[in-house]
C-alpha cells in the first residue's frame, strides 16, 4: 500500500528536477578593493564581501534559472555602491560604523553581461550601469529590506533583468515539454 504513494512522490520529485534545470549564470568580481562603497559596517572586510558576492552569485543564478536550458548568462561585476552610506557612531568602546540608508544613498551596480545559447554564440551582450534613484518608495520595502543585506540591489536586478531578457525567457509551464 505504501508503495504507491512512494512512487508517485518520486514521480513528481523526478518531473520537477527536469523542468528545474535551466538557465544558468557564472558570476566573477572584477577589482574588488577599486568598488565605490563595498565595506561593512562592522566585522572583517573580506568575509563581508565575500559573504555578498556569495549571495549576488546566487541571486544571478536564481535569476537565470527563467532562461532556456542550456543558457548561460556570464557576468563580471565592475563596481558596487551599496544602499545607504557607513556613519561613524560613538561609544563606550570607540568608534564603530553602521549603514545609514537615505533616500539620496540609492544602490549602483556596473558589470558585463554575455548570454550564451545553447551552441554557445553570444545571443546578447552589453555593459550595464544600474542604480535605482527611487528604491526607498513603497511603504513594503523598508520592511522587507531588513531581512536581507541586499534587498534593494536584488530588487533592482530583478526589474533589469525581467526587462532585459523578456523575450529569453521561459514561457512553459512545469510540466510542459520544451
Amino acid at each position: 500500500m505504501r508503495t504507491i504513494p512512494m512512487i508517485a512522490a518520486t514521480a513528481a520529485l523526478a518531473l520537477l528536477s527536469t523542468t528545474a534545470i535551466a538557465g544558468e549564470a557564472k558570476v566573477s568580481f572584477e577589482k574588488v578593493e577599486d568598488y565605490t562603497d563595498f565595506e561593512p559596517a562592522s566585522g572583517i572586510e573580506e568575509r563581508f564581501q565575500k559573504r555578498q558576492m556569495d549571495e549576488l552569485t546566487a541571486y544571478f543564478n536564481e535569476l537565470s534559472q527563467q532562461l532556456p536550458k542550456d543558457q548561460v548568462l556570464n557576468v563580471t561585476v565592475t563596481d558596487i555602491d551599496l544602499t545607504g552610506r557607513l556613519e561613524p557612531t560613538f561609544g563606550e568602546g570607540g568608534s564603530n560604523f553602521i549603514r545609514v540608508v537615505r533616500s539620496i544613498d540609492f544602490p549602483v551596480l556596473h558589470f558585463n553581461y554575455q548570454l550564451h545559447g545553447a551552441d554557445g554564440a553570444v545571443i546578447k551582450e552589453d555593459q550595464v550601469k544600474l542604480k535605482d534613484m527611487s528604491f526607498d518608495f513603497g511603504s513594503m520595502a523598508t520592511k522587507r529590506s531588513q531581512n536581507d543585506d541586499l534587498y534593494y540591489e536584488k530588487k533592482m536586478l530583478k526589474s533589469w533583468f525581467d526587462e532585459t531578457f523578456s523575450e529569453h525567457l521561459k514561457t512553459n509551464q512545469p510540466g510542459e515539454s520544451a
